[in-house]
C-alpha cells in the first residue's frame, strides 16, 4: 500500500460555521492521493458557497441535491466514488481530521484488511471533552466475536469515523435511508462481511459535540429508530452462536442505556419504554452468561493432515462458552505450528506440550489443566457438527445428569463413504440410573459402541476427581474409563444424535499382542470392581469369554507373532472364568 486512491465522503448540511475547518483539515493531509466528495444536502446557509471555494483543488468535487437526510447523502457520495479508488473514509462536515489521518491508516493496510481505524477525541468548540480510552495495543480483529466484543466496549465505537473501509464493503444504498443512528444500523453488515479489522491506538479525528445536531437536539420520536435497528440485529444474528448473541445483546444494552441517559428526559412519555427494554436486555444477557464453561480436550499426535478440520469444527460450535485444550503428545510433524495458529486467533484455545506418553496420558493432562465444569474429548483426526456441544449440554442439563452420551457417524477414508447407524432403539432420548446402565451395557454394546467410545460424551468434571484414563493400557482405555464413570455416576442420559464424526483412515490398525492383552486385562479389572460391589457379573463374564475365544482363534492363524505365550494366558483366563477348560 502507499499509492492507493482514497475517497473521502463529506455530507454537508447547514454547517457554515465549521465547514472550512473540516475541508482545510482534509486538504492538508500528508497523504496526498485522495478525492474528496462533498455532498451538499440542500443547505440553506452559505455552506454550498464555502464548498465551492475548494473546487480549485482538483481533488475536490461537489454534488448538490435536495435535502434527503444523512444516510441518503452518504449513499450519494458512495455512488460517485471513482472506480480506481480502493478505500473510503467518511468525515462529518462539522468535525475535522488530523493531518496524518490518511497516512496513519494507509501505513497499516494489509492485503486482507477491510477496515482500519484510529481513535477520536470529542470536543466542544475548541475544548476537548474526551471520554475515550486510548491506552491499548494495536488490535487485529478477525472473527465476528472479536469485532462485536470490541464494539461492546464503548457506544462511540460504532461510528463510521475515523475509519477506512474497503470500497467493496459499501453498496450505493449501504446506509438505511430515513433512519437516524445510521452508523449503528450498519454494524451487522460491517461485522459479517469484513475480513480483518485493525484498530490503532492513535488519535486522528476530532468529533465535535454541538447543539442542535441530530443526536443532541431535544428528544423526538425519530430517536425511536434505535428500536428498529435492534429488530434488524435480531433478524441478522438470529442463527449465530450464543456467544455472538450475547455480544449483540451487550451492544444493544450499551446503546440503549446511552440513549436513555443522553436523549430521554425524566418526564418523557417514552421513559418507561426505555427502562423496560433495558431490563429485558439485562435478562437476556444474564441468561447467555449463565451457561457453564465446557472444557474440550484434544490429544494430538501425527495429525497434521486432519487437525485444521477438527479445530475449525470446534470453533464453529453454536455453544460458544468453551475452552479447548490442545495437548501435543510429542508429535514430530507440523501439528504444533497448527495449534499455535489457532491459539493466536482464538483465545479459547490453549496449547500444551509433553513428551510422548500415549493418548491416555495426554487426556489426563488435559483433565488436570482444564477449568470447565464439564469435559468432553475430541480426537484430533475426527471432527464434530456445529451443535455437538449444545446437544450434549442441553441433554445433560435438562435431565440433571452426570454424563450425556450421543451416537456418532463414521467417515471411511478408504472408500470415501459415510456410515450411519440405523439401530432401532425405539427412543430419541433415554435416561439411565447407574445400575440400569451397568445392567444393560453388554446388551447395548452388542450393536452400538456409542456407550464405550471416548467420543460423543460430556461429563461433570467432579466425577474425574478419582477416575482417570489408565496410562498403562494400549487398548481398551475408552471402555474401561467410561464403565468406571458409569459405575460412580447417579444418572446418565443418552440422546440419539450423531453429531460426532469418527474418521477411519487407510492405516492398517491391526492389534498387536500387547493390545490384545491390554484389552482383556481391562475387562477383567472391571469385572472385579463389579463383583466387589455385589453386582451380577454374568453378562460381563460371558462377553469377556466371547472376546477371548475370538482372539485365540485369530492368533492361532496369525504368522506375524510368536503367539504361544499370549494364547496360553488367554486360555488360562478362560479356565479361571469358566471353572474348567474346554480347549
Amino acid at each position: 500500500m502507499g499509492n492507493e486512491l482514497i475517497s473521502i465522503v463529506v455530507p454537508i448540511y447547514n454547517v457554515e460555521n465549521y465547514l472550512r475547518q473540516c475541508l482545510d483539515s482534509i486538504q492538508n493531509q500528508t497523504y496526498k492521493k485522495f478525492e474528496c466528495i462533498m455532498v451538499n444536502d440542500g443547505s440553506m446557509d452559505s455552506s454550498q458557497q464555502i464548498a465551492e471555494e475548494y473546487l480549485t483543488d482538483s481533488r475536490f468535487k461537489l454534488i448538490n441535491q435536495s435535502n434527503k437526510g444523512l444516510s441518503e447523502t452518504r449513499n450519494t457520495g458512495i455512488s460517485h466514488i471513482r472506480e480506481e479508488s480502493t478505500f473510503v473514509a467518511f468525515v462529518d462536515s462539522d468535525d475535522y481530521i488530523y493531518p496524518d489521518l490518511l497516512e496513519t491508516l494507509i501505513e497499516n493496510i494489509e492485503d486482507d484488511v477491510d477496515i482500519i481505524e484510529g481513535m477520536l477525541e470529542n470536543f466542544h468548540d475548541e475544548i476537548k471533552v474526551d471520554r475515550v480510552c486510548h491506552n491499548f495495543d494495536k488490535k487485529i480483529l478477525i472473527t465476528k466475536d472479536d469485532k462485536l466484543g470490541e464494539l461492546a466496549l464503548n457506544e462511540l465505537r460504532v461510528s463510521v469515523f475515523p475509519k477506512l473501509f474497503r470500497k467493496s464493503l459499501l453498496t450505493e444504498d449501504f446506509f438505511p435511508e430515513g433512519w437516524i443512528f445510521e452508523d449503528l444500523a450498519v454494524v451487522p453488515e460491517l461485522v459479517s462481511h469484513s475480513r480483518k479489522w485493525i484498530k490503532l491506538p492513535k488519535v486522528i479525528y476530532g468529533y465535535r459535540i454541538r447543539p442542535n445536531s441530530i443526536t443532541t437536539k431535544e428528544f423526538s420520536e425519530e430517536k425511536l429508530d434505535v428500536f428498529k435497528i435492534f429488530e434488524k440485529y435480531d433478524l441478522f444474528f438470529k442463527y449465530e452462536s450464543d456467544r455472538t448473541k450475547l455480544l449483540v445483546e451487550k451492544i444493544k444494552y450499551l446503546h440503549l442505556n446511552y440513549h436513555d441517559i443522553e436523549f430521554v428526559p425524566e418526564n418523557n412519555q417514552y421513559k418507561q419504554l426505555y427502562e423496560q427494554e433495558k431490563q429485558k436486555l439485562l435478562s437476556k444477557i444474564a441468561d447467555y452468561e449463565s451457561k457453564t464453561l465446557i472444557s474440550i480436550i484434544v490429544p494430538i499426535y501425527k495429525v497434521e493432515k486432519y487437525l485444521r478440520q477438527c479445530l475449525d469444527s470446534i470453533m464453529s460450535q453454536t455453544y460458544q462458552n468453551f475452552e479447548c485444550l490442545l495437548i501435543n503428545d510429542g508429535s514430530p510433524d507440523n501439528s504444533a505450528d497448527i495449534c499455535r495458529e489457532y491459539v493466536e486467533k482464538d483465545a479459547r484455545f490453549r496449547y500444551f506440550e509433553k513428551e510422548n506418553g500415549g493418548v491416555s496420558s495426554a487426556r489426563n493432562l488435559g483433565i488436570e489443566c482444564s477449568g470447565g465444569k464439564y469435559i468432553t474429548f475430541i480426537d484430533a483426526d475426527d471432527w464434530v457438527d456445529s451443535d455437538y456441544l449444545e446437544v450434549l449440554y442441553n441433554a445433560l442439563i435438562d435431565e440433571n445428569a452426570d454424563i450425556s452420551v450421543s451416537t456418532y457417524k463414521r467417515f471411511h477414508m478408504a472408500d470415501n463413504c459415510w456410515y450411519f447407524h440405523s439401530f432401532q432403539r425405539g427412543y430419541e432420548k433415554r435416561v439411565f440410573t447407574n445400575q440400569e446402565l451397568i445392567d444393560e451395557f453388554i446388551d447395548l454394546d452388542t450393536f452400538d459402541y456409542s456407550y464405550r467410545y471416548v467420543c460423543g460424551k460430556l461429563v461433570r468434571k467432579c466425577l474425574l476427581d478419582k477416575i482417570a484414563f489408565n496410562e498403562m493400557t494400549t487398548l481398551g482405555e475408552d471402555m474401561e474409563f467410561w464403565l468406571k464413570l458409569y459405575l460412580i455416576s447417579n444418572k446418565v442420559v443418552f440422546v440419539n444424535r450423531d453429531s460426532y464424526i469418527y474418521r477411519l483412515d487407510n492405516v492398517d490398525r491391526h492389534f498387536g499382542l500387547e493390545k490384545i492383552r491390554s484389552d482383556i486385562q481391562q475387562r477383567l479389572n472391571f469385572i472385579s470392581f463389579l463383583a466387589v460391589r455385589g453386582i451380577d457379573i454374568s453378562k460381563y463374564v460371558n462377553s469377556c469369554l466371547s472376546v477371548i475365544q475370538y482372539q485365540v482363534e485369530r492368533l492361532k492363524e496369525s504368522p506375524e507373532y510368536d503367539t504361544y505365550e499370549t494364547i496360553r494366558w488367554l486360555r488360562e483366563v478362560m479356565f479361571l472364568l469358566k471353572g474348567k477348560s474346554e480347549l
